[in-house]
């Protein structure tokens, strides 16, 4: 029995010893990645590869996958400084019951910041900006029958025609939780009508033949009246 257990702890320390080299060769894979995308030097990438050990040492999520999200927000154009912000929210995403995973919600981070955030672009707030939405998403999804994930979702389907007809993020989560918790619908189908009405709301033909029912989706001046 005793050398039943003491080749048990043996087998589990080489393949603890076998994980912690493919883990190694994966972080080496993906700084060299974000080297190539930055053209930066692994020394000048040493305070994000520093919050990466961080966040993985204190949250325990894959310092692998933080690497490939940092790489993902560095192409679209963030700097270095901002991404390892942005990475500190986004890892924080994942002690969340009802996000879905790190990867999905930096997609929808993204989504969120190319279609609502032309303001916080301007005044160099986008993490910021970020932070307060993934918080108010967070919250919702406490306080309402829907998911922080679906509410991701519905940002990445709808975001870009929601804030086309004028609409702000803070309404387009509003609009889909009540209809969420209502219908109690998936994600997929209520984003893809909420995407397909607001197409269609701002056409001549669909404005006149609601203005015959009494609906006015046009103020005096024949300005469309807002999401």
């Amino acid at each position: 029995s005793v050398i039943t257990v003491a080749t048990g702890t043996l087998l589990g320390l080489v393949n603890a010893f076998k994980s912690s080299v493919k883990g190694a060769i994966e972080f080496e894979r993906e700084i060299v990645k974000i080297q190539q995308v930055t053209g930066k030097t692994s020394q000048q990438l040493k305070g994000l590869t520093d919050e990466v050990t961080r966040l993985s040492t204190s949250l325990g999520a894959s310092s692998a996958d933080l690497l490939n999200v940092s790489r993902i927000l560095l192409q679209t154009g963030l700097s270095a400084e901002k991404t390892r912000k942005a990475l500190d929210i986004l890892a924080r995403t994942s002690l969340g019951a009802t996000f879905d995973s790190i990867q999905d919600t930096t997609e929808g981070a993204i989504a969120l910041l190319r279609q609502f955030g032309g303001q916080a672009r301007k005044t160099g707030r986008e993490i910021e900006f970020l932070e307060q939405s993934l918080d108010a998403i967070n919250a919702v999804s406490k306080n309402f029958a829907v998911e922080s994930g679906d509410l991701v979702t519905a940002i990445r389907r709808v975001g870009g025609v929601f804030a086309s007809a004028g609409g702000e993020v803070n309404e387009l989560i509003a609009l889909f939780t009540s209809v969420r918790a209502t219908t109690r619908e998936c994600a997929e189908t209520i984003a893809t009508g909420l995407r397909t009405i607001f197409t269609r709301i701002q056409r001549a033909d669909t404005v006149n033949q609601l203005k015959e029912l009494g609906i006015e989706l046009q103020d005096a001046q024949g300005n469309f009246v807002g999401a």
